[in-house]
């Protein structure tokens, strides 16, 4: 099965994640922005990562505009955010990003966190938005510990989710192998 792997990353952690699931599926593995749409005849399943900015996964718009062209095969998103993926902000992912209205395997991953990688604006947001909890009145001993994070970076990969990801894929591959040699 040849397999697909598109990325749109901020700061390396989606592009982290498709790498990994590029060599553990032995795939190709292109920015979102490099790939040239003409060339997806050739691939049985469509991997698509993204990061998370406002529950919105960012690259998913332009990806799904090319719809009509993978409704047949596999296609898996995985979406990367620096929060604690739970079963509810899964489900907001879900409904924002409008993504039960296609046939897609959905992966919710928990990415790092490096201010020294954000570029303007996002540093001055995030920076702002992290001023503001650690300041107000009622901040809890966790959201002061957000100041923190402006000089010590979160450093996170979830190899297991990686994994499980990858078993699925290795699953429809053989599949596809024995329906291919009947």
């Amino acid at each position: 099965m040849k397999t697909l792997i598109l990325y749109k990353s901020k700061t390396g952690n989606t592009k982290a994640y498709a790498e990994r699931i590029g060599e553990g599926i032995h795939g190709d593995v292109f920015p979102l922005d490099k790939f040239k749409w003409r060339n997806l005849g050739g691939y049985d399943a469509i991997v698509f990562g993204g990061w998370i900015m406002g529950n919105t996964i960012q690259g998913i718009d332009k990806f799904l505009q090319h719809w009509k062209e993978m409704a047949t095969k596999n296609v898996f998103v995985f979406a990367v955010g620096m929060s604690l993926p739970t079963t509810e902000s899964r489900h907001l992912l879900i409904e924002q990003n409008i993504l039960d209205n296609y046939h897609i395997r959905f992966y919710q991953f928990q990415g790092s966190f490096d201010m020294s990688k954000l570029r303007f604006p996002y540093n001055l947001l995030i920076a702002n938005s992290i001023r503001a909890t650690v300041n107000s009145p009622g901040a809890s001993p966790e959201q002061k510990a957000l100041a923190d994070l402006k000089d010590h970076p979160f450093v996170f990969f979830d190899n297991d989710k990686v994994e499980r990801v990858l078993l699925v894929l290795r699953t429809l591959s053989a599949e596809l192998d024995c329906k291919e040699a009947k």
